[in-house]
C-alpha cells in the first residue's frame, strides 16, 4: 500500500514517538564551572501570563521612602468596554497576557526571548528581546484589521513617605519593539 501525503504526518509522528522510547536522556546537575563550559545555546523563550496583587513595594534611601501600594497586575478587563474581543463580546478580567498569539496569522510571540550574543568587538552580551507588536500591527492595519494589544494593566497608588501622589495605571500596549543588551564592564 503506497504512503499518501495525507498519511505521512501521522506516520512521522508515530515513528518519532517510537524513536523517543528507544533513546533515553540522562539529566545531571551542573555546577557553575560545568555550566560555564556549555556552548551552542539557542536561547530561551518565556511566555508569562500574570495576575497578581502586591500590598506595598517600597524604596528607601537616606531615611526617606517612595512606595507603590495596592499594586494590581492583570489584563485590565473590568467592563465590556475595556476589552472588546472583536466579535461583539469582551474578555473577562484575568491574567495579563504579555505575549501575543494570533493563530489565524501564524503569530506566536513570547513575552520575552533571552539569548547570549557576541557584539562586533567580541564581547558577550545577554539580549532580552520584546515581542515586535509594532511590525505586526503595521501589517494588520495595512490589511484593514484592528491593531492587537498586549492585554495588561499595572495599576498602583504612589506615595512619598505617607503622602499620596495619586495613582498610576499602564494598560493596553499596542506598539512595542525592542531589545535590551546587558554586559559587564
Amino acid at each position: 500500500m503506497p504512503i499518501t501525503r495525507k498519511a505521512l504526518p501521522p506516520l512521522l509522528a508515530c515513528l518519532t514517538l517510537l524513536a523517543a522510547n528507544i533513546s533515553h536522556a540522562d539529566l545531571q546537575v551542573l555546577d557553575n564551572g560545568q555550566l560555564g563550559q556549555v556552548t551552542g545555546q539557542s536561547g530561551l523563550s518565556i511566555r508569562l501570563d500574570v495576575m497578581s496583587r502586591i500590598d506595598r513595594l517600597t524604596w528607601t534611601d537616606d531615611g526617606g521612602n517612595a512606595s507603590l501600594r495596592n499594586i494590581r497586575i492583570d489584563n485590565g478587563c473590568l467592563s465590556a468596554a475595556d476589552c472588546p474581543n472583536g466579535a461583539g463580546g469582551s474578555f473577562a478580567l484575568g491574567p495579563a497576557q504579555l505575549g501575543l498569539t494570533l493563530p489565524v496569522f501564524n503569530v506566536d510571540q513570547p513575552t520575552l526571548m533571552v539569548d547570549v550574543i557576541k557584539n562586533a568587538s567580541g564581547v558577550e552580551q545577554m539580549v532580552l528581546t520584546l515581542p515586535d507588536l509594532t511590525t505586526i500591527n503595521d501589517q494588520l492595519i495595512q490589511s484593514g484589521l484592528p491593531a492587537q494589544r498586549i492585554r495588561m494593566r499595572v495599576a498602583a497608588d504612589m506615595y512619598v513617605g505617607e503622602s499620596s501622589l495619586g495613582s498610576i495605571e499602564v494598560r493596553d500596549i499596542v506598539d512595542l519593539r525592542g531589545t535590551l543588551k546587558v554586559w559587564g564592564h
